[in-house]
């Protein structure tokens, strides 16, 4: 019995998330696409230490400076954060369970599941959002049940610490506080603490540390929030069954095909969950957040990823659920499907090739990170015959992608914005009633820009960029040369 149980041990799991990571870091440095328009949209963001940013609280473009900082700015050094930070995301996972289960196997499990979620296998060669914002709820979930047991002032700063981290990587952090209140609240053991001065003392440490960031809304037109506020889309028809049908779906490819089963089963047994107050304890940090998604899913819509944080929670629940009720085969066999998934998903074009079979623009889930650098070196080229021009784009994605694929990077483009919107960095950072005579390299899907063509002196097609991708699509651009900006018409 001790020789099985110490296999379960911190000392495996690091081994295993040793084995994972490094596997996970040959697939980065060998996997042949670019960076997703978000991540190099990021990446332009890390090029200036703010406390803030046109769509997300600088979290994940503080990630991104440290890491470029150390390594450089490379496809690779961009991305790394995500492996390393996904480490201790993982402890913090191990340790939570150790402190409310006291058993290896549960902690043991709890980590490898975690590390081996389809989402997080995706998640962990892309920099997001997502990357330090789990990392600071899981931290704050272990100090939070720390700060419980023993009240000891130290954990009660931690939890402050993770609470404010976790609100400048994202707003919905917040939910952290409901599901902590609303469980106090329902816990004859631990409703005393909502008397205690120091869990007052820790949300408003958590709030003077997220503050810089609402200064920087304050004054920026507060558009993080704004842009917060359009993603829920709640406007127009308010009832969309369909898609949050979608949504449900799409949450057994993000937490695996048998846990999100389970977990299904588990959130409705109720009564048992309150028997046991660790459980109780899970099941608070897992429904609020998944109502919430879930209303907005119905109400508008909701992206697969933005349920991310309950599955902190639910990876602790369904594995003690599990192993507590002895059934190891479905835990296991979890697991080694989450792993399938995970590798297939690392080798899909190595796959589909050595199926025979020719992948189209629907059947490529990497279709978004293909063709860039590609458009950078032709627009690149161009750029460099015409020196006193500037890069122009009429589109967020493309702005993003150029400036980073161009060498040298051309951070001094502009956004075309004639209707003075708000809707992105760029419009935020750049103005071309400041460029008033100047000429530039303006890259566009569009064929035809009448609209354009009247604010410039000249104007002339250079080239037509195609880049086939597939049998079924091939990425099109046109690339203009336009000569003194006169001012929108």
């Amino acid at each position: 019995m001790q020789k099985n149980e110490s296999f379960y041990s911190l000392k495996s799991l690091l081994l295993f998330i040793a084995a994972v990571t490094i596997y996970r870091y040959y697939v980065l440095t060998h996997v042949n696409i670019d960076l997703y328009a978000d991540e190099a949209y990021y990446w332009g963001w890390a090029q200036s230490f703010e406390f803030g940013y046109y769509s997300k609280p600088p979290m994940v473009a503080w990630l991104i400076m440290a890491s470029t900082a150390l390594c450089g700015d490379s496809f690779v050094c961009i991305k790394i954060g995500s492996l390393f930070v996904y480490i201790f995301t993982t402890l913090n996972i191990y340790f939570l369970a150790k402190e409310l289960f006291d058993d290896e196997k549960i902690a043991f499990f709890s980590g490898v599941a975690f590390l081996t979620l389809p989402a997080v296998w995706l998640s962990s060669l892309i920099i997001s959002t997502d990357v330090p914002f789990l990392f600071f709820w899981s931290l704050g979930m272990l100090f939070f049940v720390k700060a419980l047991k023993s009240d000891k002032t130290i954990y009660w700063l931690i939890v402050a610490v993770a609470g404010g981290g976790g609100l400048l990587s994202k707003y919905t952090m917040i939910i952290f506080v409901v599901s902590a209140l609303l469980f106090l609240a329902l816990s004859p053991t631990y409703r005393h603490h909502l008397k205690n001065p120091k869990l007052y003392l820790a949300m408003l440490l958590a709030a003077l540390i997220y503050l810089p960031n609402l200064y920087w809304n304050y004054t920026h037109e507060f558009v993080s929030f704004k842009h917060t506020e359009d993603n829920a889309h709640l406007e127009g028809p308010l009832f969309h069954p369909l898609r949050m049908l979608e949504f449900l779906g799409a949450q057994f490819g993000v937490f695996g095909p048998i846990f999100f089963g389970w977990l299904l089963a588990v959130l409705l047994q109720v009564r048992k969950i309150r028997e046991d107050e660790r459980l109780y304890l899970l099941w608070w940090f897992i429904v609020p957040f998944f109502a919430l998604i879930l209303t907005i899913s119905l109400l508008s819509r909701a992206h697969a990823n933005w349920s991310a944080p309950m599955y902190v929670a639910s990876t602790l629940l369904v594995v003690s659920w599990l192993v507590m009720r002895k059934k190891r085969g479905w835990l296991t066999a979890a697991i080694v499907m989450n792993i399938l998934l995970g590798v297939g998903l690392y080798h899909y074009h190595d796959l589909a090739k050595a199926a025979g079979v020719e992948l189209t623009r629907k059947s490529d889930p990497y279709k978004r990170v293909l063709g860039w650098r590609e458009l950078g070196k032709e627009v690149g080229e161009i750029l460099n015959r015409y020196p006193n021009a500037k890069l122009l784009s009429d589109d967020r994605k493309t702005m993003a992608e150029l400036i980073y694929y161009i060498e040298p990077h051309p951070f001094d483009a502009v956004k075309w914005n004639p209707r003075h919107t708000l809707l992105d960095h760029y419009e935020l950072m750049t103005d071309m009633q400041k460029h008033i005579g100047e000429d530039f390299v303006f890259v566009t899907f569009r064929s035809n820009i009448p609209d354009v063509k009247a604010c410039f002196d000249s104007a002339k097609l250079i080239k037509r960029i195609e880049i086939p991708l597939y049998k079924d699509y091939k990425m099109v651009y046109y690339v203009y040369y336009l000569k003194r900006f006169k001012g929108y018409k």
